[in-house]
């Protein structure tokens, strides 16, 4: 079960660099099933009125993204997992990008915004 996070309220930040994700037997880099393209990690202080914390979030292709940058996280969900005697929760976004940097889709690519921002 994914369990989507609102984050509104919620600031980000890069605390390291992205790493591609590997097989632990094999160290065969891991592809997402619905793109093809490789799985990366990228590790966030996450923090709002309440504290902050630090997460280690897998996208899909490699976040262009700088080591003490704000960064933007979207459609952020957590995946409870067990296996074995082992537990815990991993993270998956839809995107991470740089603080204040439009969305790159095809209605974005087509149409200009005004003031910078995106529509």
């Amino acid at each position: 079960m994914k369990l989507n996070i609102d984050v509104r309220g919620v600031q980000f930040f890069c605390t390291r660099e992205g790493q591609a994700r590997t097989d632990r037997d094999t160290g065969v880099p891991r592809i997402d099933r619905e793109t093809g393209q490789p799985l990366w990690q990228l590790q966030v202080a996450a923090l709002d009125a309440t504290g902050g914390e630090v997460l280690a979030i897998t996208v899909v292709g490699e976040p262009s993204v700088n080591v003490g940058q704000p960064v933007t996280v979207e459609g952020l969900v957590a995946i409870p997992w067990t296996q074995g005697d082992r537990s815990g929760v991993a993270y998956r976004a839809a995107s991470i990008r740089p603080s204040g940097t439009p969305i790159t889709t095809a209605s974005s690519v087509e149409r200009p915004t005004s003031g910078g921002k995106a529509a």
